[in-house]
Parts: structure tokens; sequence; C-alpha cells
């Protein structure tokens, strides 16, 4: 279970960075915003395969 709140965490600050750079940083900062949602995509990734390979 603690794989699934971690996945669910991950997509929580994916939205946290893009709606900190839109309404804060009026966008100014976006590519830096996608670039930080990508390694936290990333790490949600490897929550998703240890959820998988724990139920196996």
């Amino acid at each position: 279970m603690k794989y699934v709140n971690g996945l669910y965490a991950s997509l929580v600050l994916i939205m946290l960075v893009h709606l900190i750079d839109s309404t804060i940083f009026d966008n100014k900062y976006s590519s830096i915003a996608i670039f930080i949602s990508l390694f936290i995509f990333l790490a949600g990734t490897m929550f998703f395969i240890n959820a998988k390979n724990h139920n196996k």
C-alpha cells in the first residue's frame, strides 16, 4: 500500500510544481518545472514498478 501512496504523492507533487510555476512565477520557469516534473514522474514510475513486483 505504501507504493500506491508514493505514486499518489508523486502525482500531487507534479500538480503542485505546475501550479506554483503558473501562479507565482507566471510561467517564467516553465522549462525548469517540466524538468522537475520529469524526475518526479520517474520516481512515481519506480513506485509503480515496485508495486507490480510486490504483488507477484
